[in-house]
């Protein structure tokens, strides 16, 4: 039986697999993932747009959600970049919204995504994060509000100590999972598992410096991959098209899935 998200996060290390489309996502469950978040980096990409607040809009975004949680049945996590909106409402409205079309949990930012307002001030940022809470305590499930402090990501490994300072709120406001991406070293990492207050989510990439195993070591519950693995994906392809239109060997990448095997995840 499927684990829900909230249990995934009680014991042990798990990985958040990114996915882009309901393809991706088959494919990954395919392959073994215990679940899945999205990436708004990888959507964006795909119907070319720049990963940014407000490039997709929040109907666009949910109905990309709603398609992938119904194409698997592991527990999906959505990347609601700021929730979509500015005011505790706002994000309240779209954790019920991706709840009613089967997500089983979603992040939520405390930076804006608009230059001339630049990070929700911390009064304002535990608002947010205290109205997802209770939003998806009213769905009587176990939604997972996953909280950002995306300091370190913008500003650097000098903003640490504020980034904590924002995870430890969030955790006392109810938050399920906290996430400092762009913090991937072991002291910060260890750091943040003794001190945030809650399971901590540490965003890794292809070929980065840390591993799965490391960060388990190092007290992390929950390891993302953000739009590495989209980003991977299109590297493969661009080098298969430049052997293809160069030297047109074909000898390119690995073996390419079954078309039956990739057929029989839609049937």
């Amino acid at each position: 039986m499927t684990k829900s998200l909230h249990h995934l996060h009680q014991s042990g290390t798990f990985v958040l697999v990114n996915v882009h489309d309901v393809g991706s996502a088959a494919l990954a469950e395919a392959a073994g993932a215990e679940a899945l978040g999205t990436t708004s980096g990888g959507h964006a990409y795909t119907i070319g747009r720049p990963d940014a607040v407000g490039a997709i809009s929040r109907d666009e975004s949910i109905e990309r959600a709603a398609a992938i949680c119904a194409a698997v049945d592991i527990p999906v996590s959505i990347d609601a970049e700021n929730g979509w909106g500015h005011t505790p409402e706002e994000v309240a409205d779209t954790i019920t919204a991706l709840h009613e079309v089967g997500a089983a949990g979603a992040s939520i930012e405390d930076w804006s995504g608009d230059s001339t307002i630049g990070f929700y001030d911390k009064g304002l940022a535990v608002e947010r994060i205290a109205a997802a809470v209770e939003a998806a305590r009213n769905t009587g499930g176990d939604f997972v509000i996953c909280a950002r402090a995306d300091q370190v990501m913008h500003e650097g490994p000098d903003a640490f100590a504020g980034a904590l300072d924002r995870l430890q709120a969030f955790a006392a406001a109810g938050a399920g999972c906290l996430y400092a991406p762009g913090v991937d070293d072991e002291p910060h990492l260890r750091t943040l598992a003794a001190e945030a207050g809650g399971p901590i989510n540490a965003l890794l990439s292809i070929h980065g410096p840390t591993s799965v195993p490391d960060a388990a070591a190092w007290g992390v519950r929950r390891v993302s991959l953000g739009s590495s693995l989209y980003q991977a994906t299109m590297a493969a392809f661009t080098a298969m098209v430049r052997e293809a239109v160069g030297p047109g060997t074909l000898r390119i990448g690995g073996e390419p899935l079954d078309y039956a095997y990739i057929e029989g995840l839609f049937e």
